[in-house]
């Protein structure tokens, strides 16, 4: 058949999208990148919050309409969302054939084959797989970066988050399957790898001992990848061990995603966070003492119940001591079967609205501060797209997470994706940077 596969959400639920391509692809069915004219359309959902869900909904909705105006086969809906609804799912997606939950992306060849079969079907079980190095991928992302999940589900249960009930209870993978994973994407050309969980940190609290966080990345270091960077730490768990080794082992990027949520005492006990706002504050400083030129990425959360004027300053205070480099800002979303849903007094959604508009210019004027000091400066960076004007960036930026680089001058048509090069900054816009290529430098 010829397959469309449209993935939506994080990170993870990417890497679930590249296995089922990999599956797909190894099954003999032809990978296409666009729905119209293909058998089959499966759409890779994501449902954490409800502006996740409607998002879903959205494109699992323009591809049956595309279904039924003759130009594509059949829709299938994989992922967290039919993993939280289950056989509800037909009738929260009328028109759609089948469901795969995220617990069952080892049978999606099974469920594409019995659509083509015109049998409806779904696939929903208890979330107990997770994939290893074995498992055939097919990777979405540029060639030279990678995403690898280190392990699956969660046990933290935030009061605010549905991921335990998608998900499921933490598994973390064999440390020697994760090695191995690194190895053969290292030998194909990958030189960034980005690990990814639901929580990075707790890593091996399941399994024995000596596989804990720390000695797993200590072991990839010794791979010899140039940039490894750690993503969904949590900050009740970065341990000095950790920030250690990310200060000693080679490769390992200063670049540590803490999602902190807030700052406030009540609210992060309300939250089920497991940390006070001193907690938080003494992290930030361990981490920026113990690992030289750390770049900080976090998520904060506004709205949620009991978040009054109070609340609300402490956190744009702490933002504006630019603890912070980059920043996401989320407004709290009341999820169904979740403590917080039920908690009280409620916050306005125009207030956490106005609370979030606030935080985001405060962080793009934070930005543009930090832009102009890098004005001058040099610096490493890696090459995402090649041409007259090639983009990369720098270890403090993630993949399309935090902005880019956008390098010019003759040199910068030399380089080619996947390579490093050393610019110079001189200029800045919003989150994105400008660099000249330095005279004569070639791509390594």
């Amino acid at each position: 058949m010829r397959i469309a596969l449209i993935t939506l959400g994080c990170p993870k639920n990417l890497v679930d999208a590249e296995v089922m391509l990999g599956l797909l692809d190894e099954a003999g069915h032809t990978l296409v990148d666009d729905p119209r004219g293909a058998d089959l359309a499966v759409v890779n959902t994501c449902s954490f919050i409800s502006s996740a869900v409607e998002e879903s909904k959205t494109v699992v909705e323009e591809c049956v309409a595309l279904k039924r105006d003759g130009l594509l086969g059949g829709v299938l809906v994989a992922g967290c969302l039919p993993q939280r609804y289950g056989d509800d799912t037909f009738d929260v997606l009328p028109g759609v054939d089948g469901v795969v939950g995220c617990s069952a992306f080892d049978r999606i060849v099974e469920a594409a084959e019995a659509l083509a079969a015109a049998r409806r079907i779904a696939i929903v079980e208890e979330p107990v797989r997770v994939y290893d190095h074995l498992t055939p991928r097919v990777l979405a992302t540029p060639s030279h970066l990678a995403y690898v999940k280190i392990s699956e589900g969660c046990d933290n249960r935030c009061h605010y988050c549905t991921i335990p009930s998608i998900r499921g209870t933490l598994r973390s993978r064999d440390a020697d399957s994760i090695v191995e994973e690194a190895r053969a994407l290292l030998d194909v050309g990958v030189r960034e790898l980005n690990l990814i969980a639901q929580d990075t940190t707790a890593y091996g609290t399941d399994i024995a001992s000596h596989s804990l966080l720390p000695s797993l990345i200590a072991r990839l270091s010794g791979l010899g990848v140039p940039w490894i960077r750690l993503l969904y730490t949590h900050p009740a768990r970065v341990t000095d061990e950790l920030l250690s080794t990310m200060a000693t082992e080679a490769g390992i990027v200063p670049y540590l995603d803490v999602p902190i949520q807030h700052v406030s005492d009540g609210l992060l006990a309300a939250m089920g966070r497991g940390i006070d706002g001193a907690g938080i504050r003494s992290l930030l400083e361990r981490a920026r003492g113990g690992v030289p030129g750390l770049t900080v990425r976090s998520s904060v959360m506004v709205g949620f119940p009991g978040e009054g004027e109070e609340e609300f300053e402490e956190l744009l205070s702490f933002v504006e001591e630019g603890h912070i480099d980059h920043l996401g800002v989320f407004e709290f979303s009341p999820e169904p079967g979740t403590p917080a849903a039920g908690m009280r007094p409620e916050v306005p959604r125009e207030v956490a609205s106005a609370r979030a508009k606030l935080l985001v210019e405060t962080m793009e004027e934070l930005a543009a501060a930090r832009g102009r000091r890098l004005l001058g400066t040099s610096a490493t960076v890696l090459v995402d797209v090649a041409g007259e004007e090639a983009r990369g960036r720098t270890a403090g930026q993630a993949w399309e997470m935090d902005g880019h680089v956008t390098i010019e001058g003759p040199p910068a048509a030399l380089l080619n994706p996947g390579e490093f090069a050393e610019v110079t900054f001189t200029g800045a816009s919003g989150f994105d940077l400008v660099a000249r290529a330095l005279p004569g430098a070639q791509g390594t």
